[in-house]
Order: C-alpha cells, then structure tokens, then sequence
C-alpha cells in the first residue's frame, strides 16, 4: 500500500523533504488518518504552527515537538567540568502523522557540556504532575544556607 501526499491515496507515494517535512493533511472531518496538530498554544514556535503558517508548519519549527522558553543556569557536572542546565516544557508535535495520539505536556531538564568533548548531552523529562512538588523541593534546598538548614520546628502536642 503506497501513501500519497493529502487525501488523494492513489497518487505517488509522499517522501519527505528540507522544505516539506511532515506529510501534508488538511484541518477537516474528511476522515484522514493523519494527524492535524495545531501545536501546544505555550510553544516557543507558535507562529511556525499550520493554523498561523497557511496550513502546514513551517520548516523552522522543531521537527518533533513544541518547546516551551528554557531558562538556562551555569552548572558543573560530576566530574566538575563546566556546562548549562536548563529546564522547559515539551510536547511532541505530532503533525502528520498516522493516528491520533493524546499526548501529555512534560517538563525536560537536560545538562549541556560547556566545552566540545566535554561530554553528551543529557536530558530527561519529568511529568507535568511532578512540577510543583520538583518547585516546592527546589524553593526548600533554596533555603540550605553553606550546606546546613536549622531543624524545622515541631509543634508538640497536648501530652
């Protein structure tokens, strides 16, 4: 079974190119099987999504999903070496693609090697039911002055 581009199924099969990466599908009920994805509404490159680009997305957005801003901080890896940590919410951008996946917003958080061979790239995403409780630690380790924070304080209670 060959696939074509748009809903003619019987014409030559779709390959894609620089100019046109995803496979084109229309904004309709016409029952195609691809997917149509308007892209996170947060997305850095909203104004790349097909709804604002003439119904396809534009080459610049990224290839396989949305991207939230990042904040980016100076880090230090294990070993010291200096790098980048930055933190953003992604969601793939299913544009395209065959069936209709409901897919749930995360939150990466990748380290960046500052320096060339100073080593790869490291990324790993963490559900969006998490983030509050990953805030709520990091503003409590904030609070950590040179490595030390007084006990908290315990209520007693009628003995």
């Amino acid at each position: 079974m060959s696939e074509s581009s748009g809903t003619d199924r019987s014409g030559p099969e779709w390959v894609p190119t620089t100019e046109q990466p995803w496979r084109p599908v229309t904004d309709d009920d016409s029952g195609d099987p691809y997917q149509y994805d308007e892209g996170a509404p947060w997305c850095v490159d909203r104004a790349n999504h097909p709804q604002f680009h003439g119904g396809y997305p534009s080459p610049n957005h990224h290839r396989t999903e949305c991207r939230s801003y990042d904040g980016f901080f100076g880090a230090l890896d294990d070993t010291g070496r200096p790098g980048y940590f930055s933190a953003y919410l992604v969601r793939p951008f299913r544009f395209g693609e065959l069936g209709h996946t409901a897919d749930q917003t995360r939150l990466a958080v990748e380290f960046d090697p500052a320096e060339d061979g100073g080593g790869e790239l490291f990324r790993c995403t963490v559900h969006t039911s998490s983030i509050r409780n990953l805030a709520a630690y990091l503003t409590h380790t904030a609070d950590v002055e040179e490595g030390w924070r007084p006990p908290r304080q315990v209520s007693q209670g009628d003995a």
